[in-house]
């Protein structure tokens, strides 16, 4: 038997069929293209001639009976499919193990009543169609001719067949590549549903419906149609594991047969998830053979070998990206990494459009994302896989902490307008720095967490600011000792944390002790030391000592001008300090004097509208008020509340502050 126009077996009358489609057999593979076949007249009917009883289908059943309702994709998929006249084809789109195919199968179902055929096809290869096809042309005419034909001539026969009726439902499942469906999508008739994890190189063929994980209540419920929870605390464990599984159906469905399986506790598969990620991504329930592929550990490492063959540095990008937080972070973060790389910045561009392709990042113009799932599983060495050595994972890591220390504003603690860029990089330093295991943490780690500190006590997080410095004293103790200066200056941190918390008596013997280990180690006259005599006398003045606090104020602002001048931000900084300590006092007209001088030299050195500067005129006014000055403390209140309004928004505690303070003058307190 010959295909195509060749030459035909004698006694037998040529007969087209699957007019201007068909498909190609080349050696192992298949392809479709547009072709003409020809069997022989006795091998089959035309494939307008046949019918398909009503019901026809081979969908695999039942249905899953775990499926949770996607109400609005269910709706729609619904909606578009069971209607009448044309309809253009649907692509259910996104990561492995979404429920991509999950949500096909049940809307198939539900539409079988509608349609005279439901047919279901593997997508995955150009040679999964073309058995696909063969299988439905054998289904419809089980000529025994047409039986014994090639694949490539019953899917050709197939495609006719749906060319020539209506009424009929494809589903593509797991298509692989748009570009092999071109071919049976241009056979109109019907109604097609596909899935893919490719977002793009559809819009030409097909309309597109993105399928993000499960709703958190749903995944719960997911897995509780699974495990029946013994009790509240069960209960708590199971929402627990669905928000650490990223409410992924697939990673919610391997969890929860695991769990059966092996009669754990919920609680206890948390623990072993978030200790050795690893294995219990890869685990599969005991007797379940058919799911060892079906893991998210294998999905993911599949597409991931697929896209480094065609592009390695896609690996790379994404073993690094997961070291991040699943939120967005903004692409300039990755303006060097081609750098970092050493690649081309077009190749990291191709890398990052290749994973977002394949639904393994979510890309935008502004930002990229990676589910904690696949960053999970691309930051867990496994010696089987060749992206994830323990090497690659390490190096990752780095590239990692070397681009967000590059992305970050300097000077965190005053730098105000650089606080929306800490809120957008301050979730992605934390994943960072928790997911850096214990033994691998080092200065970078130590330094990023100094930094956060800062940040959080400038914008008023006291309690993680605490978190973060601790977590630097501990680590630089560990690696530098004591007395190292990295060490001092993060003890610094923490005291500031504590006392800008109001605990004044976990604040104090830290500022003590940072005072008399920078007179030991650096002495009198270093600028620590003068920073470490700054913080103990703004403390003291809080406990209420202010004689002292004047006295350790009046020294450093000596001292400051002796070493560094007049104008340098360390001597306005005393100068602004003696003036509170004299405003505390009673001694109003120094008081004023002095901080009329710290605005002069702050607005000379920072300018006008600098934070600092606006919190210097706020001293200013409060010191008029005082004074009984309420003429003049309500012009400066009411520039100030417009600075920190402009300058932190309307709801920050430091403009509620200000707010307040002109209230409390007389002012328009609603400015």
């Amino acid at each position: 038997m010959n295909e195509g126009t060749g030459a035909e077996a004698s006694g037998t009358r040529a007969v087209a069929v699957g007019t201007n489609s068909g498909v190609v057999s080349t050696g192992d593979h298949a392809t479709i293209d547009a072709r003409t076949f020809h069997l022989p007249a006795q091998a089959a009917r035309q494939p307008a001639d046949v019918s398909a009883p009503h019901g026809t289908t081979n969908l695999p059943a039942p249905a899953n009976p775990d499926f949770v309702d996607r109400v609005d994709p269910q709706a729609s998929l619904m909606a578009a499919l069971g209607g009448a006249g044309p309809a253009e084809p649907l692509v259910v789109q996104g990561l492995g193990g979404t429920g991509k195919s999950a949500l096909a199968l049940e809307v198939a179902h539900r539409l079988r009543d509608r349609f005279d055929l439901v047919w279901w096809l593997r997508a995955d290869s150009a040679s999964s169609l073309t058995h696909g096809l063969a299988d439905l042309a054998t289904r419809l005419a089980p000529h025994p001719v047409l039986a014994a034909a090639t694949s490539a001539e019953r899917a050709g026969w197939a495609l006719g067949w749906l060319q020539a009726h209506q009424g009929w439902l494809l589903v593509l499942d797991d298509a692989a590549s748009p570009r092999d469906l071109a071919p049976v999508l241009g056979v109109a008739t019907g109604r097609y549903l596909i899935t893919s994890r490719h977002a793009t190189g559809w819009r030409r063929l097909a309309r597109t419906l993105p399928l993000d994980t499960l709703p958190a209540d749903a995944a719960v419920e997911l897995l509780m149609r699974i495990i029946e929870p013994e009790g509240p605390d069960e209960e708590h464990a199971l929402a627990c594991l669905a928000e650490e599984l990223g409410q992924l159906p697939l990673a919610l469905e391997q969890a929860a047969a695991y769990i059966e399986s092996t009669a754990i506790s919920p609680a206890t598969y948390l623990e072993r998830l978030r200790s050795h990620p690893g294995r219990m991504y890869a685990a599969t329930a005991t007797g379940r053979e058919a799911d060892d592929q079906r893991t998210v550990a294998r999905i993911w490492q599949l597409s991931l070998r697929a896209i480094t063959t065609q592009q390695p540095v896609a690996g790379d990008l994404l073993r690094l990206l997961a070291w991040y937080a699943p939120d967005p972070l903004p692409r300039d973060v990755l303006g060097g990494v081609h750098e970092v790389l050493g690649e081309d910045p077009f190749a990291v561009d191709e890398a990052l459009a290749l994973l977002h392709g394949y639904s393994m990042i979510t890309l935008t113009r502004q930002t990229v994302t990676v589910h904690r799932l696949v960053q999970a599983v691309a930051r867990t060495p496994d010696p089987a896989d060749s992206q994830r050595t323990s090497q690659a994972i390490t190096t990752a890591r780095e590239r990692a902490t070397l681009l967000l220390e590059r992305a970050l504003p300097q000077n965190p603690l005053f730098n105000v307008p650089g606080w929306p860029r800490w809120r957008e990089l301050l979730p992605h330093l934390r994943a960072l720095t928790d997911q850096t295991p214990q033994d691998e943490k080092g200065p970078h780690t130590a330094g990023l967490l100094v930094a956060a500190s800062a940040y959080l006590q400038g914008d008023g997080h006291t309690s993680t600011a605490i978190t973060c410095a601790q977590q630097a004293v501990d680590l630089h103790t560990q690696l530098h000792g004591p007395d190292d200066p990295a060490t001092l200056t993060a003890r610094s941190f923490l005291a500031s944390a504590h006392r800008a918390a109001g605990d004044l008596e976990a604040a104090t013997p830290v500022h003590q002790q940072n005072l008399a280990d920078h007179e030991r180690v650096h002495g009198p006259d270093h600028p620590d030391t003068l920073v470490a005599r700054a913080n103990l006398a703004y403390l003291h003045a809080l406990r209420g000592d202010l004689t002292q606090a004047r006295d350790l104020h009046r020294q450093n602002l000596t001292d400051m001008q002796r070493l560094h001048g007049p104008d340098h931000p360390h001597t306005i900084n005393a100068r602004a300090n003696l003036a509170s300590a004299h405003r505390d006092l009673g001694d109003l007209e120094v008081a004023i004097t002095l901080h009329r001088e710290a605005v002069a030299a702050y607005e000379r050195v920072y300018g006008p509208d600098h934070s600092e500067t606006v919190t210097a005129r706020c001293n200013l006014a409060y010191a008029h008020r005082l004074a009984g000055d309420t003429e003049t403390a309500t012009t400066l209140f009411t520039r100030v509340l417009a600075d920190r309004e402009r300058l932190y928004g309307v709801d920050h505690p430091l403009t509620e502050v200000a707010r307040q303070f002109l209230a409390d003058t007389g002012g328009a307190g609603d400015h």
